[in-house]
């Protein structure tokens, strides 16, 4: 069956799905076939970057295995605490998954794999024949050297979408060097434009979830052609190219940045303001929407003063504006704030804890949080895909995987025998 699937190119595979879709739109349905029905992704990334870009496929209807290390397993299995307890046996080491991991790794399959080994160099070779992506993160040239590069794997599969993501590149003096999140960050700038005094990371890896961002959208691209092609993409690159206008002002005028916390270099009133019990983050884009604003915290005149009559004015005035403004934004809560402002033309909102932004009515009626009964004796909760498609189904079809829960599974779809298997795993091969 695999075979077969495999002898339609990866572009026709999703014309096919499309015809799929439009049949059942035209049946009534809305909960048809996924777009990426029929394509197969091999993972062997580990962390963020790569995983993250392997889940977004799956959410849309890819198939991906999961390869991972025999015993060790993905390195953010371990990435805790908190952990989920997989046993029942009180979440010790062997019995528990990182949330960390949980995060990243819904609707995949685990096999286990040491591709070290010649018999586990055979078993990725038979699933990248019968496969449409292969995704790895590892410094340029591993796979080469144990025979598993692109040029390698091409030769049995010319229509492989090979997609390497690194930290600077398979080019240049900094390619063979590991790539983390927070020091493409620090490099490309993003951390030094960020914070207030100091300088401060994201809370979470951007740069990382970015890179797999763009990673997506070229296999999806290199799909379409259905050709087959070598994608490298970077952490560094990416980071460099989300600097955006800083990244513009500097080129072009010079311009260096400064750290504006919450603020907006060009755009004033906006940042997050102290309430009386937390902070509200507010911006006013243009002069209706400041004159709104000024009406609303009962100071019309500020509108027409002419320190603030355009924001030119106000972005030279800004610290009086701020030190006006200030004092009686904290004199109301967030909640009281929110209803002043009903109806405003000028965005504004809480900041929230991880509490309060789960509890936010609009969020609990979207249904974005999906409650997932796993097999193995565990109830999660997770943050389904942030993109909905109205002929498709968009619940979580897989739990997060157990090390190696589909191995047996995997390699019988291969052709394995079940004494080849348990050969393969007296050898620590899976």
């Amino acid at each position: 069956m695999f075979c077969r699937t495999f002898e339609r190119s990866a572009a026709a595979i999703l014309v096919a799905a499309a015809a799929r879709r439009a049949a059942s739109t035209r049946n009534g349905g809305g909960f048809g076939p996924r777009p990426l029905d029929g394509v197969r992704v091999v993972d062997m990334s580990r962390v963020a970057a790569g995983p993250y870009c392997a889940m977004v496929l799956a959410d849309m209807g890819a198939d991906v295995i999961k390869v991972e290390r025999p015993v060790a397993g993905d390195d953010s299995r371990g990435y805790g605490p908190p952990y989920v307890d997989v046993c029942g046996d009180g979440g010790n080491s062997e019995g528990r998954m990182s949330l960390y991991f949980v995060s990243l790794n819904r609707n995949k399959r685990s096999v286990c794999v040491d591709f070290r080994h010649p018999d586990g160099k055979a078993i990725i070779r038979k699933l990248v024949e019968r496969s449409h992506v292969l995704i790895e993160n590892y410094i340029p040239g591993t796979l080469d050297r144990h025979g598993i590069g692109y040029e390698d794997l091409r030769k049995i599969n010319q229509k492989l979408v090979f997609c390497s993501i690194t930290g600077y590149g398979s080019k240049g003096p900094w390619s063979q060097k590991p790539g983390y999140d927070v020091i493409a960050a620090s490099i490309g700038g993003l951390i030094n434009a960020t914070g207030d005094a100091v300088p401060a990371k994201c809370a979470i890896p951007i740069t990382d979830l970015m890179t797999g961002m763009y990673a997506h959208g070229a296999i999806l691209a290199a799909l379409y052609r259905g050709v087959g092609d070598k994608i490298d993409c970077d952490l560094l690159s990416t980071q460099l190219s989300m600097m955006f206008n800083l990244a513009s002002n500097y080129l072009n005028a010079g311009m260096l940045t400064k750290r504006w916390g919450t603020e907006h270099e060009s755009v004033v009133p906006y940042k997050a303001f102290k309430t009386l019990d937390g902070f509200l983050t507010l911006g006013t884009g243009n002069d209706v929407q400041f004159k709104s604003f000024c009406d609303r915290i009962s100071i019309p005149e500020l509108a027409t003063d002419e320190r603030f009559v355009n924001n030119e004015c106000r972005v030279k005035n800004r610290e009086q504006l701020y030190n006006i403004i200030e004092p009686i934004l904290e004199s109301k809560t967030n909640e009281g704030w929110m209803k002043i402002f009903e109806g405003v033309p000028f965005p504004h909102g809480p900041v929230n804890d991880m509490a309060q932004a789960f509890n936010n009515e609009h969020v609990k009626d979207i249904n974005i949080v999906q409650d997932i009964d796993c097999s193995y004796n565990a109830k999660l909760k997770i943050v389904g895909p942030a993109v909905t498609f109205k002929n498709s189904s968009n619940l979580i079809r897989r739990e997060p995987p157990l090390l190696g829960q589909h191995t047996n599974e995997v390699l019988t779809s291969l052709g394995y025998s079940a004494k080849e298997i348990e050969l393969l795993r007296s050898k620590i091969v899976i």
